[in-house]
């Protein structure tokens, strides 16, 4: 689990969360140890998965009920629709285990745990309380999932955005190919042992959420061109660890990457070209290149500093096409030795 979903996990234990936001003014009962609980939360998460039932409907809404010993309906472990899937999460020393049901992937875009996104979910107890919903937001709102529960930032990067219609017109815009699904929480990756003033949510409380996931916005917390989850040396790397100057500020809050005294976003700004605004250079090129911009290469991602000949007037090595595209180029705002003027 990164280090932002650590911190915002802390901070869960001693806030008010009434959906899953974070709110005021929380009344508080002593922490139990989170191991010891999830010795509590994993079994009884189980139990509901194998004594409840779940009906889907067109719209990836979902109802689930009790199996009752005069009913035949599979389990939500035993049913072969939606295979029931699960993530290990490390957090506070201890290995959960998020269960949850790909009701459809979608079609488009992942998340990271830094991203915003555009959501409809409901919440619902395990337990059945006088009102087992907490939550219900089935018209979509934009979260940012560093600032929800642990298992949000957990389990949305594995679902994928759709497409839509937002054509003019009196009819609101139409979403289709989204993710949709269902995660079953265990109260540590949660709101653990927080009590909300309503007393909706129990301290301790295992939970389910039906969600979708229709549309996202990649994050650039230090708004030097270059999005958060790409502030890597490596795909896979973790942007809230990787620090590749070693100043002690990881790349997605520094301005200067490479501690060269040159601003990232001016390291990786495309050339002005025949008058055409200026640009960035995106992370990594596009597949195909945009005819409709015949003066801005589209496969062109961010470059290493230039390898080919030496311009007799600039003095200055020239660009080779795998200056763009090599997967294991030094981009040039990660490298110290190159600086401006780059052409």
């Amino acid at each position: 689990m990164n280090k932002i979903s650590k911190i915002l996990f802390l901070l869960l234990a001693g806030m008010s969360v009434v959906s899953c936001h974070k709110d005021d003014g929380p009344e508080t009962v002593p922490l139990r140890d989170y191991a010891e609980q999830y010795l509590v939360d994993g079994p009884l998460l189980e139990t509901y998965l194998d004594t409840h039932y779940i009906t889907v409907d067109a719209n990836y809404d979902v109802t689930i009920d009790t199996i009752l010993p005069t009913t035949t309906q599979l389990s939500i472990r035993n049913q072969t629709d939606y295979p029931i899937q699960f993530k290990t999460v490390t957090s506070n020393s201890v290995e959960y285990k998020v269960y949850y049901l790909k009701l459809r992937e979608g079609i488009n875009q992942n998340p990271t745990a830094l991203d915003s996104i555009y959501t409809s979910y409901k919440g619902n107890l395990t337990k059945k309380y006088a009102e087992s919903q907490f939550d219900y937001a089935p018209n979509p709102v934009w979260l940012e999932l560093e600032n929800v529960i642990p298992a949000w930032t957990e389990i949305f990067p594995l679902f994928k955005t759709g497409t839509y219609d937002d054509a003019e017109g009196p009819n609101p815009i139409v979403f289709d190919n989204y993710g949709a699904g269902v995660m079953f929480v265990p109260s540590g990756l949660g709101y653990f042992g927080n009590i909300p003033p309503s007393g909706i949510i129990p301290a301790y409380s295992n939970l389910v959420f039906n969600f979708k996931l229709y549309e996202l916005r990649y994050k650039d917390h230090d708004r030097d061109g270059i999005y958060s989850k790409d502030e890597v040396l490596h795909p896979g790397d973790d942007p809230i660890d990787y620090d590749s100057d070693g100043d002690g500020l990881a790349n997605m809050y520094d301005v200067d990457d490479d501690d060269d005294h040159v601003l990232t976003k001016v390291e990786i700004r495309r050339p002005d070209v025949t008058g055409q605004p200026t640009t960035h250079y995106p992370y990594n090129g596009a597949a195909v290149d945009d005819p409709a911009t015949p003066f801005i290469d589209e496969t062109q991602g961010i470059p290493r500093a230039f390898t080919g000949p030496i311009d007799p007037e600039t003095h200055l090595h020239t660009a080779l096409p795998a200056d763009f595209t090599d997967p294991e180029r030094l981009r040039r705002h990660l490298d110290p030795t190159s600086f401006p003027p780059f052409e």
